[in-house]
């Protein structure tokens, strides 16, 4: 996670009322070597996936418009149907639901980091803290995409289903090619590296450029144009990532194995 603006080892709870004694925050940040904030984040963002789908499916209907939340539902379908397809080919569909996956939990992972978190303890009472005496600083939650345990799994999860595939589609003439082709050695560190790498600096990147934002222009139309541009850059980081796990696995099942 994005340093001491994430990770709550050791929060505490500054009092308002009076010179009562710090608390530690109990729950939180790692156990072990568990990072409990990710996990955390991460359920938050599947969980608001899943709230999301659950009140659009209600009110789909099958002829006319629909609603609002249908036309975004059917828009966000067809944008990745058509991703997944133009890069995998006719045998898109087996891989629709991991590429449609990936690229919601990466967006919802981006755009979760996105606001001003330290404001929070002027509109909330107990907002905890992070530090100890007189260097106390407000706890900003930072996108678990900056976690490169969360990059680097999603990444794993893309290597694994586009050789699984090569091996389904090809069988042995595809272990053959791996065993035999050095390239192909490289590949399997290089691609799963590129795609955790990218996707963790980029968005590590864009909190710190908010973060410096906010301590040097802590007026209003600055970091707003900020966070702008960071929802801007969560929605290609999610697509880049569904993207090339795409391309990924449509090299694997082409047939010119």
């Amino acid at each position: 996670m994005l340093g001491k603006h994430l990770t709550l080892e050791n929060p505490v709870f500054e009092s308002y009322i009076g010179d009562a004694a710090s608390q530690q925050l109990p729950g939180l940040g790692t156990v072990g070597a568990i990072h409990v904030d990710t996990l955390a984040l991460s359920w938050i963002c599947m969980g608001g996936i899943l709230l999301l789908a659950a009140s659009v499916k209600p009110a789909l209907v099958k002829d006319g418009p629909g609603g609002a939340g249908q036309a975004i539902a059917e828009g966000v379908y067809a944008f990745v149907k058509d991703l997944a397809q133009g890069q995998i080919g006719k045998d898109y569909r087996p891989f629709f639901p991991l590429i449609a996956g990936i690229f919601l939990f990466v967006l919802a992972g981006n755009l979760i980091g996105i606001g001003p978190w330290a404001a929070c303890e002027y509109i909330f009472p107990g907002w905890p803290h992070l530090g100890h005496g007189a260097h106390v600083e407000p706890w900003e939650i930072a996108s678990p995409t900056t976690d490169f345990n969360v990059t680097f799994g999603l990444a794993l999860i893309s290597l694994v289903v586009y050789l699984g595939a090569g091996f389904f589609k090809h069988g042995a003439a595809y272990a053959k090619e791996l065993a035999f082709n050095p390239v192909e050695w490289l590949d399997l560190i290089i691609r799963p590296s590129t795609l955790a790498l990218r996707l963790l600096l980029v968005i590590t990147a864009d909190e710190i450029t908010r973060m410096v934002a906010l301590k040097l222009v802590p007026f209003i139309i600055a970091p707003v144009g900020v966070m702008a541009f960071e929802m801007f850059i969560a929605l290609i980081q999610a697509f880049v990532f569904a993207l090339l796990t795409g391309i990924y696995i449509g090299m694997a099942v082409a047939d010119h194995h």
